[in-house]
């Protein structure tokens, strides 16, 4: 049996999962600010953005890996007939697969811990993994530049978009929460409101990302059975 896989049934599903989390998120942090009980929402630590090991995580993860199968099957398209860009295909691959598996086992918050032993951790640094992990976003974006800039104009710059709307929340806003977490603490409103935005952002760049890379297969057959 084959299943065809189109860009719009599945961005749609996914969107709207995203939509339903971070709806789900921002109606308990009306709640919390609300009634003001911590004790009364752990429960809620299921659906809640900020938190590892949840409901969102998992979705998160998922995402992840989705566009890494997804990599492997552009290398297996566009790469097959060069060995080079097939390493560069893969590359990626192994990229995203990697993040889903960082995304529920927080390797980034290990890698934080070690690198905060070298550097002071307060005001924008306060969560110190976004300098190990912006270091090897610029060395990613250096190594891969030859082989981005080969690419068709359009589909080009919707990859660089894809990374922006993903890296604004993954990097930015992630400072910026930092920021309010190391001067008042990480139960304020302004800090739920910059890690919502967070979220959502990498949410949607992937899934931006994954939209870009079906519509480069133009449909996926799965043969089952």
């Amino acid at each position: 049996m084959k299943i065809t896989l189109s860009s719009m049934s599945v961005v749609r599903l996914l969107s709207y999962l995203a939509g339903i989390l971070i709806v789900l998120n921002s109606i308990m942090l009306v709640l919390y600010f609300s009634i003001g009980d911590p004790e009364k929402f752990d429960f809620i630590q299921m659906i809640d953005l900020d938190q590892e090991a949840n409901i969102p995580t998992l979705f998160s993860s998922a995402l992840f890996f989705i566009s890494g199968f997804l990599f492997y099957l552009l290398g297996h398209r566009y790469g097959m007939k060069q060995d080079r860009q097939l390493r560069y295909w893969w590359g990626l691959s192994a990229v995203f697969v990697f993040l889903g598996f960082d995304e529920s086992a927080t390797i980034h918050e290990t890698l934080g811990d070690w690198t905060g032993q070298y550097i002071e951790t307060n005001g924008y640094l306060h969560y110190p993994w976004v300098i190990s992990y912006g270091i090897l976003v610029v060395l990613l974006g250096l190594l891969y530049l030859r082989f981005f800039l080969r690419m068709d104009r359009k589909i080009f710059w919707s990859f660089v978009k894809a990374a922006a709307i993903f890296l604004t929340g993954a990097i930015g806003f992630e400072l910026l929460g930092a920021n309010e977490a190391s001067l008042h603490s990480s139960d304020t409103m302004l800090y739920c409101y910059y890690y919502t935005l967070e979220e959502s952002l990498e949410m949607f760049g992937v899934i931006y990302l994954i939209d870009l890379q079906l519509k480069l297969l133009k449909g996926v057959s799965l043969e089952i059975g």
